[in-house]
């Protein structure tokens, strides 16, 4: 049997409990660098409002603003790490790329940010045109690699501003989040795949793209 994965999202948090590290207890990474990733970007306009609505967390404790250069939706993690070599990357490749032949652009409607337990995100309205690129990225996996299981999907289209590293206190998180805007249409023109590396000392993921697709 394969590895049972746990979603690495939380549920929405009431203030007063606290936020606990993003980093601690993650399961399915055998280690930090190269798991591979598909992403959707932020254009420039989307991040600078994300940008912006990151500033509002300047100087809380525990709680590290993702650089602008790194904010991402994510559509799925793969099971895979990025040494798997040129021709399985190259099936993995043409299979999302076959998959993607079905989906076309579409904008999500992305809410204001809003703490968890472990981070703060932002997070989208249910988009069945999102779900279906999705399903296909994920089918695509399968097909690449049937013989491993994948790892938990994306609980909702969202986008983290920010992940906890250790406890973060309540004291002015909610009164700098109260009137903070909706971040808006975000739209959706294509996908990256992505070898990443999680960072939990500083509170971040990067990556280096492998391939990307415009739909």
């Amino acid at each position: 049997m394969g590895k049972a994965y746990r979603s690495m999202r939380t549920a929405p948090r009431r203030y007063g409990w606290g936020m606990q590290s993003f980093f601690d207890g993650i399961d399915g990474w055998d280690r930090n660098d190269g798991s591979l990733h598909v992403y959707a970007l932020p254009d420039e306009g989307v991040a600078d409002r994300l940008e912006s609505l990151s500033e509002r967390l300047d100087g809380v404790p525990g709680l590290p603003r993702m650089p602008r250069s790194w904010l991402h939706f994510t559509i799925s993690r793969l099971a895979q790490y990025d040494d798997l070599g040129q021709a399985n990357l190259t099936r993995l490749a043409d299979a999302i790329g076959a998959r993607l032949s079905t989906v076309g652009p579409f904008d999500l409607r992305v809410g204001a940010p809003r703490a968890t337990d472990k981070a703060v995100d932002c997070t989208a309205e249910p988009s069945p045109e999102w779900d279906a690129l999705v399903a296909a990225v994920r089918g695509a996996a399968v097909e690449a690699f049937p013989e491993d299981e994948l790892p938990a999907g994306p609980h909702a289209p969202h986008v983290a501003l920010a992940y906890a590293v250790g406890e973060v206190p309540d004291a002015d998180l909610e009164a700098r989040l109260a009137d903070a805007p909706e971040v808006g249409t975000v739209p959706i023109r294509g996908l990256h795949l992505v070898s990443v590396t999680m960072r939990p000392e500083v509170g971040t993921f990067d990556w280096t793209e492998l391939a990307n697709w415009e739909f």
